[in-house]
């Protein structure tokens, strides 16, 4: 009796390190997989909303943010940041709403102290928000700023950063929060812990936004005859290389893909056509001149995983527009409907 009375005890002792020790699957909500399609809405209608293409159905739900809050999103969705369980939409007609990853269940909001919100970081029980300001009589924006929120679910802007005109996309690199500003074509340095400008850098052309490849952080940027890749070094931040590539009139809202293999995937608008342009980081040419064309390109994303290119597609910004689903031998695959001007994709 006792024998059996001692391996029970071991069984569950052995049971209980297992579910202690073993990591456990949680499942994912339903807006944790698949495709997220930012539809940044037209402007006066105010109708920006987030789609959800289901990747193994092929169905497209539209407003989600609508469904999941009873509400519209009532705003232009400028960008979509993650961090941590939420999701982070920035308006550019001055609002941040927070939703969960999973549901899109609203969290919290900056509804006061935005003018033009343009994109976003979180750290350490802070939000960063870059925006534009107000527009003067000549459609300038010399008022700039950095909001600074303390809550990572929203609440009121504690203080505005002065910053260089019209900052746009932002990043970490190490310590520090890097801000493209693209009026006066340079990078600006923020100090997230005395929440000051350390050091500005100059860039060639219009600078939208940053991304990694090999372990290094670059920045995108333009200008009517160039698309430019530019390398950072991750202690001065200073520009230690540029790739150039001669690709004419890149989509004016700096909006581009990259793929795990390294090639930055561009939009040229040309005379009578759009045409996606691929470019190869590491030969530093044009790969594919011509990879698809059509009209009223918008968006761009690449999923990895089915090595597919999303491109979103506006119609003239008559109504709704759509979703254009590219194979890697560039043939299209599909159509799929979309909100009034899609502008983005995330893949979780």
């Amino acid at each position: 009796m006792k024998k059996v009375k001692l391996a029970f005890q071991k069984l569950i002792f052995t049971l209980l390190v297992s579910c202690a020790t073993e990591p456990v699957e949680m499942p994912r909500g339903a807006y944790e997989e698949g495709v997220l399609v930012i539809n940044e809405g037209a402007f006066g209608a105010n109708d920006g909303e987030i789609f959800h293409y289901e990747t193994e159905s092929g169905e497209m739900e539209s407003s989600i943010f609508e469904k999941a809050n009873a509400r519209p999103f009532a705003g232009l969705i400028q960008n979509m940041r993650s961090f941590g369980a939420n999701r982070y939409l920035v308006a550019n007609t001055g609002k941040v709403e927070i939703v969960r990853s999973d549901d899109f269940v609203s969290v919290g909001a900056v509804n006061e102290g935005l003018i033009n919100s343009r994109s976003l970081l979180a750290t350490d029980g802070k939000l960063f928000i870059s925006d534009w300001g107000a527009y003067d009589e000549n459609w300038n924006n010399p008022e700039s700023f950095i909001a600074v929120v303390n809550g990572l679910e929203g609440g009121s802007v504690s203080k505005k950063i002065a910053i260089s005109s019209r900052p746009e996309g932002m990043t970490f690199l190490g310590d520090r929060i890097l801000v493209a500003c693209q009026q006066e074509q340079l990078i600006s340095v923020i100090n997230p812990e005395n929440e000051t400008v350390e050091k500005t850098v100059s860039v060639s052309g219009t600078p939208f936004y940053f991304f990694n490849y090999a372990n290094r952080t670059y920045l995108y940027a333009n200008d009517a005859e160039n698309v430019y890749a530019h390398r950072l070094d991750p202690v001065t931040f200073e520009v230690e290389e540029t790739q150039t590539f001669g690709v004419v009139n890149s989509i004016y809202n700096g909006n581009f893909a990259f793929t795990g293999s390294g090639e930055l995937v561009v939009i040229s608008n040309q005379a009578d056509e759009d045409v996606v342009v691929k470019l190869s980081l590491g030969t530093g040419t044009v790969s594919e001149a011509r990879f698809y064309s059509g009209k009223n390109f918008y968006g761009l994303g690449y999923d990895e995983a089915t090595q597919t290119l999303f491109i979103g597609e506006h119609a003239g910004w008559q109504g709704n527009g759509s979703v254009l689903r590219i194979n890697s031998a560039g043939a299209l695959i599909d159509q799929l409907p979309a909100g009034r001007g899609p502008s983005g994709f995330y893949f979780p």
